[in-house]
């Protein structure tokens, strides 16, 4: 089974977080040697021996996602490359992710079981600037941090996952990025989840 590790960045801010992914994947190589490591990027002249593949790709931005949190169109880039990933299992990781000890090894084992696994978010359900919090889930199914993402490769997440950027772009739920459709979706969905302890969305905080 092919195992891919996923990174989308712009070159925003002097590619900071294009070189924050760098260091990112650098440190989950050493827990995680034999999957293949992807960087899409805007940063056409980038290059780094940390990633298998830098693939470009656009970062357009769509008028009615214009307040939202994400303005340099990092979501969007997201879904269209989660979408076309290849890879039968694959992990999508945020630039600010650092792999500190061997137990990251195992989270590709997960998807032998399960179909998607996502930790929650530090704020169970966003609710600022107004977005909706979603009236017909129940308020104790809270949001899930969606960058650190696993999956498997298969028709019903491929499926999701389509829903998912379509709902984003037509940002149904006005939340400022994409967790709460990916809630939804996960609430309303017939896929195995597996959630993860809050040690693998850690922030630093005791």
């Amino acid at each position: 089974m092919s195992k891919g590790i996923i990174y989308i960045n712009s070159s925003h801010e002097n590619l900071k977080y294009v070189k924050e992914s760098e260091e990112s994947a650098k440190s989950f190589k050493e827990y995680i040697p034999d999957a293949e490591y992807i960087l899409y990027t805007d940063a056409v002249s980038f290059k780094s021996d940390v990633f298998d593949e830098i693939r470009p790709t656009n970062f357009d931005m769509p008028e009615i996602l214009h307040n939202t949190d994400h303005k340099n169109g990092q979501m969007v880039a997201k879904h269209r490359a989660l979408l076309e990933s290849k890879y039968d299992k694959i992990m999508y990781l945020g630039s600010d992710t650092y792999a500190l000890n061997k137990d990251v090894s195992s989270l590709f084992d997960l998807l032998d079981r399960f179909d998607v696994a996502a930790s929650h978010a530090p704020w169970r359900i966003n609710t600022t600037a107004g977005n909706t919090s979603i009236p017909e889930i129940p308020v104790s199914y809270p949001e899930f941090n969606c960058d650190v993402v696993l999956y498997n490769k298969n028709e019903k997440i491929m499926e999701m996952l389509q829903s998912w950027k379509d709902m984003y772009l037509n940002h149904e739920f006005q939340h400022p990025h994409d967790q709460g459709a990916f809630r939804y979706l996960m609430y309303f969905s017939e896929l195995r989840i597996a959630t993860l302890p809050e040690e693998y969305n850690y922030r630093g905080k005791q």
